[in-house]
């Protein structure tokens, strides 16, 4: 069933890391909210300063509608803390989270148009690549959608056992081929990280 991804990511404060500052009362206010499914919190693996919250909405308008509630001001506050840095932001609507989000490692990925390049061109390689990644040894699924207002971007969440079944898979064949002509067409953003699912 689709739903809208918020994924958020950003340079975790010296506090958050020494655990003097925490985001359990803002996920548990947020776990409350009428259309979150749910939310979660991990390091990214090549770059462990940086923090991703994901809260996964049955629609944009869901949180919408979230931010114009009372508490929305008090989580944005009680979150702060934790940020040292300003987040990057994606709102993403895929067709199935749950496999990617839940896996033990989550690949995220953009597919930025190159100048003169389209989506037209792109989308069916990103099909043929998802087509090629099923039954994969060690991956737990796959979900791919254009960023919500970012019409140029293409977001992909993947899910793997280890961070080197994501390399095995990719290193030569029928996917590298895919890639490489992906690349052709996009400037690819890519990193992994280790999300907990957050439960109050």
């Amino acid at each position: 069933m689709p739903s809208v991804a918020e994924i958020a990511y950003f340079t975790a404060s010296e506090d958050y890391k020494s655990g003097s500052a925490s985001l359990d009362g803002p996920l548990s206010q947020i776990s409350k909210v009428t259309g979150l499914n749910k939310s979660y919190v991990g390091y990214e693996t090549e770059d462990t300063t940086v923090l991703f919250w994901v809260n996964d909405w049955t629609s944009k308008d869901a949180h919408e509608a979230f931010t114009k509630q009372v508490e929305y001001s008090d989580v944005v506050a009680a979150s702060r803390p934790v940020f040292a840095s300003q987040p990057t932001v994606n709102f993403v609507e895929f067709e199935d989270t749950k496999g990617a989000l839940g896996a033990p490692v989550t690949e995220f990925v953009t597919m930025t148009l190159k100048e003169g390049k389209t989506m037209a061109e792109l989308e069916p390689l990103v099909q043929e690549l998802h087509q090629k990644l099923a039954g994969t040894p060690k991956f737990h699924g796959d979900s791919w959608s254009v960023i919500i207002d970012k019409p140029n971007v293409y977001h992909g969440i993947l899910g793997w056992d280890t961070v080197k079944a994501h390399w095995d898979a990719v290193s030569d064949g029928p996917r590298k081929e895919v890639i490489d002509r992906i690349k052709q067409l996009a400037d690819l953003w890519l990193v992994h990280a280790v999300l907990k699912p957050f439960s109050a």
